[in-house]
């Protein structure tokens, strides 16, 4: 299969079930920054999912398609919008990427993208999905290709070097996951160069083998999917504090995390600042920026000065903290608490329209859920920071509760993508 084509550097193959499959960095030439031999494997386990699949051939030395568009310009722009909304045409609710590492801790890693946490009802499923992939795998690699490579699975396994938390795919699965309660499914794997561009892994034969043990583990875990509808319990439906109240919270400028807590997920403040806050050393504090949030723990230390909080990279990642930026953190109320006043009402984005007016389509339902009125514009936000634009409501019984149809003039204002969520807030005529 000639995975690469001048003219487009875009392979893809439609499916039928609800999964999508990305090798946004395949190569197909040596010496060019790329995961070479995703390409073939992304397409064979897609056929035997019956998945979607999106290939991006010799596009990685030129653009990184599964980063956020918004940190390019101009042309470079197209292939990550381009990339983001093919991957989630088909509203999958499992979503997987392909790649390739020279130096992971384990021979095949595997990640969510985003932390996950046995407090958060939404994320129990997931960690159970996770653990029974971990279990399933090796057994079916040993009988498949006759090798068991080692196998490291996050966030259950701290020590995955490759934990994704800067692509633009999982996050925006994340925020469905949180903010929405889309019950959507992501699996990052990092394949090392053996089982990718050694003489043997060139082969059919092991292509075709690698597939088919990747295929059952996850068929026998993720089988059946949830349908695109399918919710879970949101931040703001539970009764543990997150999205609600917090105690002594303080807002805090980012520093960088020391040494020896940048693979932890921590965050890390000056011991005067930690008795600010009534917290003790390991104690679990959320921390917010816009309208995202995540659990974690606190611990002091003296090297990190007064109004700072210290954050390992794949923290600050995950709720789209820049290194200069700034954070509220806080010890949850143990007790329900009404949702505290940055969530505003969110949608995912589930298709963008050819019209140049300003015009979202919403279920009746789903205005009644909201709080909204169709003969009120309404004011839409994408990505923390970004603009915001009023656009007109009008009604699709089609779409489904929790998404939203765009007009294609909203969707390029924002920079938005499918699978996106974003912010409504009635605004005055």
């Amino acid at each position: 299969m000639n995975l690469f084509n001048a003219a487009d550097p875009f392979q893809i193959i439609e499916g039928g079930a609800s999964i999508s499959i990305g090798a946004p960095h395949h190569g197909t030439r040596p010496n060019v920054d790329a995961d070479m031999g995703t390409g073939p494997i992304a397409w064979a386990l897609a056929q035997r999912l019956d998945a979607r699949a999106v290939i991006v051939s010799n596009l990685r030395r030129t653009v990184d398609v599964n980063k956020n568009p918004l940190r390019f310009d101009g042309m470079q722009q197209r292939h990550p919008l381009r990339y983001q909304n093919e991957l989630f045409a088909a509203r999958p609710s499992l979503i997987i990427e392909v790649h390739g590492h020279v130096s992971g801790q384990y021979a095949i890693e595997i990640t969510t993208g985003f932390d996950l946490d046995r407090s958060a009802v939404g994320d129990v499923r997931f960690l159970d999905r996770l653990a029974a992939l971990k279990a399933a795998l090796p057994k079916a690699l040993s009988g498949k290709i006759g090798q068991t490579p080692t196998i490291g699975v996050w966030p259950i396994d701290r020590d995955v070097k490759k934990t994704a938390t800067d692509t633009f795919t999982f996050q925006k699965i994340r925020r469905a996951r949180n903010l929405v309660g889309a019950e959507w499914y992501g699996l990052h794997i990092e394949l090392n160069a053996e089982l990718r561009t050694s003489r043997q892994a060139k082969t059919q034969a092991f292509i075709d083998a690698l597939s088919d043990a990747f295929a059952a583990s996850i068929g026998s875990v993720f089988n059946p999917l949830p349908n695109a509808a399918a919710t879970i319990p949101t931040r703001a439906d539970q009764s543990d504090g997150s999205s609600g109240t917090l105690l002594s919270p303080k807002t805090l400028r980012i520093a960088l995390a020391p040494e020896k807590y940048v693979n932890a997920n921590v965050v890390v403040v000056n011991p005067i600042e930690l008795a600010a806050l009534g917290a003790l050393d390991g104690d679990a504090v959320v921390i917010r920026h816009g309208r995202e949030e995540m659990r974690t723990t606190i611990t002091g230390a003296l090297t990190v000065r007064l109004g700072h909080a210290a954050l390992p990279a794949r923290v600050r990642r995950q709720i789209g903290l820049s290194e200069r930026g700034q954070v509220v953190v806080g010890r949850p109320v143990l007790m329900a608490a009404a949702a505290h006043s940055n969530n505003d009402p969110q949608v995912v984005v589930q298709a963008v329209r050819t019209a140049n007016d300003r015009t979202i389509w919403l279920a009746a339902d789903e205005l009644d859920r909201l709080g909204l009125q169709i003969d009120r514009p309404i004011a839409i936000q994408g990505q923390a920071d970004a603009p915001i634009v009023t656009a007109v409501i009008q009604i699709d019984p089609s779409v489904p509760l929790r998404r939203a149809a765009l007009s294609q003039s909203i969707a390029d204002q924002l920079v938005l993508t499918l699978g996106e969520v974003i912010a409504l807030k009635s605004v005055n005529a």
